[in-house]
């Protein structure tokens, strides 16, 4: 128990800290009153929010340490390369698209499954979808996720899993085989897709 309540508190500092250095390199003021302001929003914004980043009911032995935390944030720089090169390519396929005389598009709606259990995982995967250019989170819930795709090729890493898996490995959550994928194009086909996974 006291090593649980020393990485809760860890992993709470650390936002904490994340957050304040955030607010201050975007505000570019170190007067005492905007870093006090920054303080309180920083605090704040932990308070609400650490949650996401510590659920002890998510993982069945939540351990951490100072390596470990370092070594998320490092995982999680790479992720963000990794995502900002997948928003590159999927902005090129996107505009090549756009331009072609003919409005190749074939949207349709996709629903999976995951195994992944963090809060802070799921709601990273459902922000990163929608970052990604021809994809859109519409819903989740009951480990579902229902996405708008502009085109089937748009969600590629989602049905081979692949973004799904480095989100966990970023927040050392379980890995996804590649996700049993149903695909809707009109509406009675999305109802049935909705009712068949309890969306």
């Amino acid at each position: 128990a006291g090593a649980i309540r020393r990485t809760k508190w860890m992993i709470i500092g650390l936002e904490f800290v994340v957050l304040y250095v955030f607010w201050i390199l975007l505000s570019g003021r170190f007067e005492i009153k905007y870093l006090v302001i920054g303080l309180f929003a920083a605090s704040i914004t932990t308070w609400f929010t650490h949650d996401l980043l510590y659920n002890s009911r998510a993982v069945k032995a939540p351990v951490a340490s100072a390596g470990y935390i370092l070594s998320c944030a490092l995982r999680l720089a790479g992720y963000t390369i990794w995502l900002i090169g997948a928003i590159i390519k999927a902005n090129i396929q996107v505009a090549a698209i756009i331009l072609k005389p003919k409005l190749d598009i074939d949207p349709g709606m996709l629903v999976f499954s995951t195994r992944l259990r963090k809060k802070v995982s799921l709601v990273t995967l459902a922000n990163s979808i929608t970052l990604t250019p021809g994809t859109v989170t519409v819903d989740m819930g009951n480990d579902m996720y229902m996405i708008h795709s502009l085109v089937p090729s748009s969600a590629g890493d989602l049905e081979s899993g692949a973004m799904q898996n480095k989100v966990g490995s970023v927040f050392a959550d379980n890995h996804d085989p590649a996700p049993a994928c149903k695909w809707a194009y009109c509406t009675r086909e999305f109802e049935d897709r909705s009712r068949d996974v309890g969306l």
